[in-house]
């Protein structure tokens, strides 16, 4: 039941912050309170109660809802989960942190753990602790790189490499960026590209390259201008600005953040809107403008303040103690003191060991990866090698057959011609035939899945929806039925019926607009309108509300 939004959101990389939530924060954080005192017979009503209110707030698909059977354990995660996910979103990351390692442990062998580690990941990237964001994000990697899902893969090296540019290691980051572009390829996920490109942006304005920040940003931009996500579209504009700044092309940033800035303000992406006011307040200190850069400066400082992200009010101050130094000198030192506080705070030696650790790790992950791969082509080579020598063997045996045969008929002519024998019982004659079944073999592959998609349709909405039971019902085991699948298409069974599913859902949404989210998700197999949406969304990039709607 998890939104798959947020493990594509890298904090300090992107400066996309979700969108401040419409409920009301003192309502949420009461009923908070009120679900950890609550005795076992009205837990149950406050965490409907919390629920609906996030549900109003639009961090949920829908409503999720308990009843007296939901075990306590269950019923302390979401909880706990969803409200870590809402307090983030609203910048409380102490209690976001809290409410997140509340639900971390309930959450251990479940699908909901990855998403779980990313969010407390991200929570503590944001308090500038790098040293347990590091510590969350790889483990969620670690789950990620065994579901051998790309498109996921991707999200998690996108925050890693996120961490690492917020501990100042942009070159490390280059490394994980670039593999998560790899696997975003592989999963062929257009949204998931914009953001790493405006990641990769990032990294080479952090690295002094900012002629390829620039184009990185660019392509993030117009890739999600296409999509119609203006408030994406904003965030790639502040990430150009940051290379034309580097560029010293001033009025070309300035231009770019004017435009970007009223949309960020519109929809309520504060964390960007702070980080464009650094960028514009950089332009125009830049520019030889310091008394209009300092109302930016100060604005982005009191967004960051509010937040608690302690890197970019590091920016704002540094701007402010630079564009005060000529206009007043009392209060560029005041800028100066907070400043230097602020910057011994972010950076321990126990935060440098321990990104150098994770740094190894991944190193000696990746060589074994690419030894393995090596190991691998080195096989097919060989293999192949023997095929191809087996089949110049079988060649060449049928040449030097053929030349036989020629020879002993040739041999039997001259033999009747010289003893005045009858020709016509000799045979001098070869023939071969062969025959191809690769349209047999294609035929059968698509009847196999032809049979799999039937029965998966057959069983909705109330049959058993587990893989034993499709393989029972097409009389295979449940093993034949994984590898003829992953053979054929490439993907897990899983996968695989989990699409046929989603396929059919969308179908519905299409052609049958006044049938609630809910009842779709019910009538295609699925557990609740909340695991629907997450699946939905992991593999269309859109909810099926939005998806409707266009």
């Amino acid at each position: 039941m998890i939104k798959t939004w947020t493990r594509i959101m890298i904090a300090a990389v992107l400066a996309i912050a979700p969108a401040l939530m419409m409920a009301d924060n003192n309502s949420v954080t009461e009923k908070l309170r009120e679900f950890d005192m609550a005795t076992a017979s009205t837990r149950v009503d406050i965490a409907n109660a919390l629920m609906k209110t996030l549900a109003e707030a639009e961090l949920t698909e829908g409503v999720i809802a308990f009843d007296a059977s939901t075990p306590a354990d269950t019923l302390a995660q979401q909880v706990n989960y969803w409200a870590g996910e809402y307090l983030y979103s609203t910048a409380d990351y102490a209690e976001a942190r809290t409410r997140a390692e509340r639900a971390l442990p309930l959450c251990r062998g479940k699908a909901i753990e990855a998403d779980c580690l990313n969010l407390l990941a991200l929570v503590c990237f944001r308090q500038a602790d790098y040293d347990a964001a590091a510590d969350y994000a790889m483990q969620c990697y670690a789950l990620d790189e065994k579901s051998g899902d790309p498109d996921m893969m991707s999200a998690s090296l996108n925050t890693i490499a996120g961490i690492y540019l917020g501990a100042n290691r942009p070159q490390e980051a280059e490394k994980y960026i670039l593999k998560a572009i790899d696997q975003a390829q592989r999963a062929d996920n257009a949204a998931r590209m914009a953001v790493l490109q405006g990641t990769a942006s990032e990294v080479y304005h952090a690295m002094l390259d900012d002629t390829k920040a620039l184009r990185y940003a660019m392509l993030a931009h117009a890739t999600d201008s296409a999509r119609g996500r203006a408030d994406r579209a904003a965030v790639r504009l502040v990430q150009a600005a940051s290379a034309l700044n580097g560029l010293h092309r001033y009025g070309e940033a300035e231009d770019a953040l004017r435009r970007a800035i009223p949309v960020l303000r519109e929809c309520g992406d504060s964390h960007s809107l702070g980080i464009a006011l650094n960028k514009l307040g950089k332009a125009l200190l830049d520019s030889d403008r310091a008394g209009e850069a300092v109302p930016m400066f100060r604005e982005a400082a009191a967004l960051f303040v509010a937040m608690g992200d302690i890197g970019n009010e590091l920016h704002a101050r540094r701007g402010l103690y630079e564009s005060l130094w000529d206009i007043n000198p009392d209060s560029a030192h005041i800028e100066l003191d907070r400043f230097d506080l602020l910057k011994d705070s972010l950076y321990s030696h126990a935060t440098a060991s321990s990104l150098a650790r994770f740094n190894a790790e991944f190193d000696n992950e990746w060589l074994r990866q690419e030894n393995a791969h090596h190991r691998a082509m080195l096989s097919r080579l060989i293999i192949g090698g023997g095929v191809l020598l087996a089949a110049l063997i079988a060649l060449l045996w049928w040449y030097r057959r053929r030349s036989h045969m020629r020879v002993a008929a040739l041999q039997a002519i001259i033999d009747a011609y010289n003893n005045d024998a009858d020709n016509n019982d000799t045979d001098t004659t070869a023939v071969a035939k062969g025959d191809s079944a690769d349209d047999a073999i294609t035929e059968a592959d698509r009847a196999f899945l032809d049979d799999v998609v039937a029965n998966v349709r057959a069983t909705m909405p109330d049959g058993d929806h587990s893989l034993e039971a499709l393989a029972s019902a097409m009389c295979i085991t449940r093993g034949h039925l994984n590898r003829r699948i992953k053979d054929i298409a490439g993907v897990t069974a899983q996968q695989y019926v989990t699409r046929v599913r989603l396929e059919q859902a969308r179908a519905i949404l299409r052609d049958e607009p006044t049938v609630a989210v809910a009842d779709v998700a019910f009538r295609c197999g699925f557990d609740d309108a909340a695991s629907f949406t997450r699946a939905f969304k992991r593999t269309f990039n859109i909810t099926p509300t939005q998806f409707r709607q266009q």
